[in-house]
């Protein structure tokens, strides 16, 4: 549910920011390599380093205002 919120979102935001999506299970190094223990887990990346993140599914305006104070 939250992927497809977030394609909404970026479609909306027009190009503001690139949303990338990982599968874990084919990417099995990468959860540790940035400490993810649960799922979904989003972060927020400029300049190649993490700036937020957030866990779990949150409402859509939550995540409208997230992006707002990040980019």
């Amino acid at each position: 549910i939250l992927g497809h919120v977030l394609e909404q979102i970026a479609s909306e935001y027009n190009g503001k920011f690139i949303l990338a999506k990982m599968s874990i299970e084919e990417n099995q190094d990468i959860p540790a390599k940035f400490d993810i223990m649960s799922i979904p887990a989003v972060k927020m990346f400029k300049n190649g380093k993490i700036v937020d993140e957030f866990v779990g599914a949150i409402p859509e305006q939550q995540i409208k205002d997230w992006l707002d104070k990040n980019l």
